[in-house]
């Protein structure tokens, strides 16, 4: 109902420029970590952004669930993702590096690292980014429970994700960002937010990959 209440002022506001978020609060997104490196994000026409998923195990689901994370932190549908059915016109390609963990309940008590992430991409070429995303999940803690790894694989993809998006560090300053080096937290901070949000508000200095 809500949605519908507003319909009315996104009409009269459709011809004006969606004012860009405040950066309080932001941390560094580029590739160095401190302002000095390559910035990029996925511009409106590459939207929504072709995410293809490794098919074994709950990988299209945790895959879809970050999507839907990372779209629900942006005021102006600045970024889209779809799951699409073919590796040869992804944007992004998420797989498991090894074994395949159970798919069970997410354990919500303390996290443990029991797993590990990496985005990569192929290489680049006059500031342009050549070839997909590879983002890929590595269960690492034999001696956690299979709801602990679900947890970890969770807010692993979730982080990975933030990569593929465009925060090209691990510099999250703080433990309680999703964004942090090893990802304890389970959903994107305040600071998270803020940080996509400004960063889809920078002119960027990489272009995507050519499709």
């Amino acid at each position: 109902m809500k949605r519908r209440l507003l319909l009315p002022l996104l009409a009269l506001a459709a011809c004006t420029t969606p004012d860009s978020p405040s950066h309080a609060g932001a941390y560094y997104f580029d590739s160095n970590g401190d302002g000095s490196g390559y910035v990029f994000h996925w511009p409106e026409n590459r939207l929504p952004v072709r995410f293809w998923v490794d098919p074994r195990g709950n990988m299209k689901a945790l895959v879809q669930n970050a999507i839907e994370v990372w779209q629900d932190q942006f005021m102006y549908g600045e970024f889209t993702g779809t799951i699409v059915p073919d590796s040869s016109h992804a944007d992004v390609i998420v797989t498991w590096a090894d074994s395949v963990p159970p798919a069970v309940t997410p354990d919500p008590g303390t996290p443990v690292r029991a797993c590990g992430g990496l985005t990569s991409t192929d290489s680049l070429t006059d500031n342009q980014i050549q070839g997909a995303f590879h983002s890929t999940l590595t269960i690492l803690l034999t001696g956690a429970t299979a709801g602990q790894v679900e947890a970890c694989v969770q807010r692993t993809v979730i982080h990975e994700l933030g990569h593929d998006l465009g925060i090209l560090n691990d510099d999250a300053p703080d433990s309680t960002d999703i964004m942090y080096f090893t990802p304890y937290a389970s959903f994107p901070s305040a600071a998270d937010r803020t940080t996509m949000q400004v960063l889809y508000h920078t002119a960027p200095t990489l272009l995507p990959p050519s499709r």
